[in-house]
């Protein structure tokens, strides 16, 4: 998904860098576009490759942490978070 947005974004990037380029020296309209969509099919390539790179490092870095942590509090440091964390209600004291 990341690597999909990276690649999305850099080449819409790239595309409306080269088509202000070429209408800012006054190229011709033939020429901008096929700049244009060739610097968009480079840099959404280039994007999609910078993205994957950088969802492997992280899931990597993740897996490294996870592992680290395992080690220094035990296995059976309870149950995985699921995106709900249990919450202990304060106790109340007997007045």
């Amino acid at each position: 998904m990341v690597a999909r947005y990276a690649g999305a974004s850099l080449g819409l990037f790239a595309f409306a860098v080269a088509v202000g380029a070429g209408l800012f020296v006054r190229n011709p309209v033939d020429v901008t576009l096929s700049r244009g969509i060739l610097a968009l099919f480079l840099f959404c390539l280039i994007g999609l490759i910078l993205g994957e790179v950088a969802r492997a490092v992280v899931a990597e870095h993740e897996k490294k942490r996870e592992a680290e942590i395992r080690d220094r509090y035990g296995s059976d440091a309870g149950p995985a978070v699921t995106g709900e964390q249990e919450v202990d209600a304060p106790e109340q004291e007997a007045a």
